[in-house]
């Protein structure tokens, strides 16, 4: 049985020797995550597990050191509420990653242990949206009547896969032609796995598709371990309980999880880059929304699957930054 008082197997999986500082320990895991990412073998089925298998030792391996580095822990308790939009909306000391990104529209990004991308703190505004309607041709105008009232800081809903994926392509070409952003980098949406080590499971899962995982960690919620959601846990089916708001809230309305994301549990459902069943037909859809309630659908590992066409307004969608290296 390994010795949880001895680190030095988890310094020598970071490829580091016993006593290595902690910024060598971030530096050194960090060059290794993004070379055994699972998403970097989806073209090497055969390597797939290995590589499954060696970013869960690695994840864990950080974990233990940094725990044993006295690095404040992630807080397990339930989150409290923050005023929309305010300074305390935005991630604590505690929470603070890696590494951070701002981009031209203001939207901020998170370096997430686990990938090798940038993950946007907060799901699509409405008003990241709207600058991309102004200027591109031939954007609907679903999005503009979602049933209810909205703000320019609340998530744009009643948009399809497509419509997220254009958004992302506008978003990538503009900041290319800016010159803000290297012709190897891009915008796009998450892929199943991103979300997972953004929403804090990434390594408790196995490969396969996501159909394959979902709902495996039963009683892991974004909050916590048990259902239902407290009260400010996030913004869920008004029949919970949990929060004021009877539709969409503005984005950052609660506490950010560990990774310094917030609202990846309720608010809008998020689209993923994903196929459920990993090769055709419906895509992935991550982490309930306002007017859901059932147990199930709360769950971190629960996957939606609707046609990408789909529309409502429970969707939405959240950025990632690929292809740039973290520092």
């Amino acid at each position: 049985m390994r010795n949880p008082n001895k680190l030095e197997d988890d310094y020598r999986e970071l490829d580091l020797e016993p006593g290595a500082s902690l910024e060598e320990v971030k530096s050194s895991y960090r060059e290794l995550a993004m070379f055994w990412h699972p998403d970097q073998f989806h073209g090497q089925p055969k390597r797939l597990p290995k590589a499954h298998q060696k970013m869960t030792r690695l994840n864990l391996a950080y974990e233990r050191i940094c725990k044993a580095l006295a690095i404040p822990p992630r807080p397990q308790s339930a989150p409290t509420p923050t005023r929309p939009n305010s300074e305390t909306a935005r991630p604590q000391e505690h929470f603070r990653p890696r590494e951070t990104r701002t981009n031209s529209l203001g939207m901020q990004f998170v370096s997430v242990s686990g990938t090798s991308v940038f993950v946007s703190i907060w799901q699509t505004r409405v008003q990241d949206y709207a600058a991309y309607a102004k200027v591109a041709n031939g954007v609907g105008v679903s999005w503009k009547n979602p049933g209810f009232s909205q703000t320019a800081a609340h998530p744009v809903v009643n948009v399809s896969w497509h419509d997220a994926k254009q958004f992302c392509a506008w978003l990538t070409e503009k900041e290319r032609r800016e010159g803000k952003l290297p012709g190897s980098s891009e915008y796009r949406l998450p892929t199943d796995s991103e979300w997972s080590w953004a929403v804090g499971i990434g390594h408790r899962e196995s490969h396969g598709t996501p159909r394959d995982k979902a709902k495996k960690l039963k009683d892991v919620y974004p909050w916590g371990t048990q259902g239902p959601p407290p009260k400010g846990a996030g913004n869920y089916d008004p029949s919970l309980g949990t929060d004021p708001f009877e539709y969409t809230s503005s984005v950052g309305s609660f506490a950010a999880n560990a990774q310094g994301v917030f609202d990846l549990g309720g608010n809008v459902w998020e689209w993923c880059e994903d196929f459920l069943n990993g090769a055709s037909g419906v895509r992935v859809l991550r982490g309930g929304s306002w007017n859901f309630s059932g147990a199930r659908h709360l769950l971190s590992s629960y996957r939606n699957g609707v046609m990408p066409s789909a529309r409502s307004g429970g969707i939405g969608f959240r950025c990632v930054l690929a292809g740039v290296p973290t520092r």
